[in-house]
């Protein structure tokens, strides 16, 4: 598949393998990171722990909560191309020092560890949501026994792809540790681009939580500069103050009739022969 394939779907979804380690299991997303990467321009959402494995053993609802939450977000939220779907299963647990998440690259630096704390974390706060997320909550998402396997120490904040916390570990310490807007200390163990983090849309561009704007209920709107995520989407001038649109160039995309590849995380999904994709509107192509 090429850029203009995966251009056609609504997202792109790698959910985890039941708590897989291997880093090996998503070579396949590096391999082909500079084919499916520039067409991510959408909604997308990165998960540091395994909610297929806790749905499938343990039949939690967080999990399917959570589950059901983030695809929404990346299909049914989103407006702004292809989105995407990445749960980070427990490839990173067992690090303790930064690690860089290599086929993400092409979107952005992302850094995240592990090894954590023993007991695992279990406190899980929500600091963002969106329209389409109406079933995940912090008790929910909370006490899985394990709920938090990796956390995001750094990631793209900034601009109108820039991502934010949306769920975070409560009180974990060390590199990546951030207060948010309503109070709470912890680290972010999943981010997403297109969510509106707490005290965005209050009309007050506050920077120390990285908003670049805030018109209140303006945001987001087809008059508005500012994103429903406090960025601008043409670019700063400074903050408070979003840069015009240039009328002179494009920044339209055109979309197919945007159904949803989904990926087990055992295959590339950019490597299936292309007779196997012939018709792109099928409501989902689930390669397994």
């Amino acid at each position: 598949m090429t850029t203009a394939d995966f251009s056609k779907y609504k997202a792109i979804i790698v959910p985890d393998c039941l708590c897989n380690t291997s880093l090996n299991t998503i070579k396949f997303l590096d391999d082909t990171k500079k084919k499916w990467s520039p067409a991510v321009t959408g909604n997308m959402i990165l998960i540091g722990t395994d909610p297929s494995f806790h749905a499938k053993w343990f039949g939690l609802p967080g999990a399917y909560a959570m589950m059901k939450d983030a695809i929404s977000h990346v299909t049914l939220g989103n407006k702004n191309g292809t989105g995407m779907y990445f749960s980070l299963s427990c490839y990173y647990q067992s690090n303790s020092s930064q690690m860089t998440v290599e086929p993400l690259s092409e979107i952005g630096n992302f850094q995240v560890r592990g090894n954590l704390s023993h007991p695992c974390l279990n406190d899980a706060h929500l600091v963002a949501t969106s329209d389409v997320m109406t079933s995940l909550n912090d008790g929910t998402a909370s006490d899985w026994n394990c709920s938090v396997h990796e956390v995001f120490s750094d990631y793209p904040r900034d601009g109108s792809g820039g991502f934010n916390a949306l769920a975070v570990a409560v009180n974990a310490s060390g590199p990546g540790q951030q207060e948010f807007a309503d109070g709470t200390v912890g680290i972010p163990y999943i981010i997403a681009r297109g969510a509106t983090p707490v005290g965005c849309g209050n009309n007050v561009t506050d920077t120390k939580f990285h908003e670049q704007c805030d018109e209140g209920k303006a945001n987001g709107t087809p008059e508005s500069l500012c994103s429903a995520s406090c960025k601008c989407i043409y670019g700063m001038v400074s903050p408070g103050v979003c840069r015009p649109k240039d009328n002179t160039t494009s920044t339209t995309t055109s979309h197919a009739s945007s159904p949803t590849i989904f990926s087990n995380s055992r295959y590339a999904v950019s490597n299936q022969p292309e007779n196997q994709l012939k018709n792109p509107d099928k409501s989902a192509v689930q390669l397994n």
